[in-house]
């Protein structure tokens, strides 16, 4: 059963950073990764011949449901806040209330299933997971009682055509012309403001209190439906500071009655025990995000919001959500690195997400004095290893540093098999801007559209994105690793080159190729 999960990525994935990889010891040798994806096959093929509900199936963090729609009907979701196919009338904002929890509890254990061409994708609900299946795994899941989403099991080919294909780089599946996307993204980002309290000196986003709420209630609902419709298995909400959107747990409901899992990463300024013990029903992981302790914090923020942020994650912890922490690396706070694991370990996180700075928004300016030195970024792979053993955090790295792990020659095939892959944009990502406007990711301006579909089948940037990480230009097109970097960063080669589509120009082997 193994080799029909073609791929898996573990975890949920609460920033458009975040696709599932999943960086340790599993990597090390054969037998650990095997050891990993074995362990998802034995729960697979357990609930096959049971077809009952995984273990654990019910406890935070798992797939979310909606009250209508029986496992294997093919139903994504009732739309408007109705509840389902049953036509309960349970809006939104019941749902975080209690009146749906019984119904979300019920369904909450059950697998989600989107066939993709020569194959399928399963998330798995605890611990949280998407298998990639091969198409004899994908009819098994099917006749086993896994509720169908989505739309059809075509992937996307270059001209925006929707056929054949397996969507490349660990996208599920074999056979046939590959394609350049999956069918529809697996993870959403939905920015639900460019409004925060501070001013990070940092910020990808250039927000701040002055900006505008300029996201409209009824807009992300009619967003929400779209999303369902497609298919889409997590919606990671974010900003800006989501906190400050007095809507936000409505929003969070109303992504769990449509059948998806709401995520948050949150500066964790404001955030009280009264707010996350609301957030425990609704939310399958919250990230906040920390930069270092003391002077390192605010090094690169501009200010200490250390305190507030480890007290939040406390607040998250013990109102039993999922907390992850999200570090953006930099050059002030590498050497602090270490002390910054062990005190989040101390406190009870379950995962380390590690962020390369982006070159966006304010970070444009200060980027210079705040990127990783070559020499930081290159040892940041022993380094995780070292302080996974020290600390027994899971660290999680984001799609921007596969470049940087990618360079240590570690088997292309194992990389894959464990969902290690680089940019996901437009291929497995899609992010919606508090504007309404949709983009590759969160770090590059957005295009209107009038649906997510359209953005998805159509935007100029997303095609683009999709054919440069299928057809790069040298050196990655020699590269034994180009299908799990894709390519590096399409944002700091921007910034750096000029060119979203030129190879990464912090990658250590295009430095070296263009050593004379």
């Amino acid at each position: 059963m193994k080799e029909r999960i073609t791929s898996l990525r573990r975890g949920h994935s609460p920033n458009c950073s975040a696709t599932g990889t999943v960086v340790g010891v599993a990597l090390v040798s054969a037998v650990a990764a095997a050891a990993v994806v074995n362990a998802f096959a034995d729960r697979f093929l357990a609930w096959l011949d049971r077809h009952d509900p995984p273990p654990d199936g019910g406890s935070h963090g798992g797939t979310g449901g909606h009250s209508g729609g029986t496992p294997g009907t093919g139903g994504t979701g009732g739309t408007g806040g109705t509840g389902g196919t049953g036509g309960t009338g349970t809006s939104d904002r019941d749902a975080h209330d209690g009146g749906d929890r019984r119904s979300r509890a019920l369904d909450r254990g059950t697998p989600r299933l989107r066939v993709e061409a020569g194959g399928g994708v399963l998330a798995w609900p605890d611990p949280p997971a998407l298998l990639f299946l091969d198409p004899v795994a994908t009819k098994e899941a099917a006749r086993a009682g896994a509720r169908r989403v989505g739309r059809s099991g075509a992937g996307i080919e270059a001209g925006g055509g929707r056929g054949g294909g397996g969507g490349g780089g660990g996208g599920g599946g074999g056979g046939g012309v590959e394609a350049l996307a999956l069918s529809a993204p697996t993870e959403v980002h939905l920015a639900l403001t460019d409004r925060c309290t501070v001013r990070c000196t940092a910020c990808y986003l250039d927000a701040g209190p002055e900006r505008d709420d300029r996201g409209e209630g009824g807009a992300v609902t009619q967003c929400l439906d779209e999303l369902a419709e497609l298919g889409v298995f997590e919606i990671a909400l974010g900003g800006g500071e989501a906190l400050l959107r007095d809507d936000l747990l409505d929003t969070a409901a109303a992504i769990r009655l449509r059948g998806m899992v709401p995520n948050l990463t949150t500066s964790g300024l404001g955030l009280t025990p009264e707010l996350a013990s609301r957030m425990a029903e609704l939310l399958g992981q919250v990230n906040v995000s920390i930069d270092g302790l003391g002077s390192t914090y605010r090094a690169v923020r501009g200010f200490d919001g250390a305190h507030q942020a480890l007290q939040a994650i406390d607040h998250l912890i013990d109102a039993g959500i999922r907390v992850g922490v999200n570090t953006v690396l930099t050059r002030p706070g590498h050497d602090g690195l270490q002390r910054l694991g062990e005190v989040l370990a101390q406190r009870g996180v379950r995962e380390w997400q590690w962020l390369r700075l982006k070159p966006s928004g304010r970070a444009r300016s200060v980027y210079p004095g705040l990127a990783l030195s070559p020499e930081q970024a290159l040892g940041l792979w022993p380094l995780a290893l070292e302080l996974e053993a020290a600390t027994g955090l899971t660290i999680r790295w984001d799609c921007a540093l596969i470049p940087f792990l990618a360079c240590h020659g570690l088997p292309p095939e194992r990389l894959a098999r464990l969902g290690v892959v680089g940019c996901p944009g437009g291929h497995s990502l899609l992010t919606r801007h508090a504007d309404g406007t949709w983009a590759p990711c969160s770090f590059t301006s957005g295009a209107p559209h009038g649906s997510a579909a359209e953005a998805w089948a159509h935007d100029p940037a997303l095609t683009t994105w999709r054919e440069r990480a299928i057809h790069p230009g040298e050196p990655c097109a020699s590269c034994s690793h180009q299908p799990i970097c894709r390519g590096g960063c399409r944002i700091v080669s921007a910034h750096l080159r000029g060119d979203p589509l030129d190879p990464d120009p912090e990658c250590p082997r295009v430095m070296a190729w263009s050593t004379p």
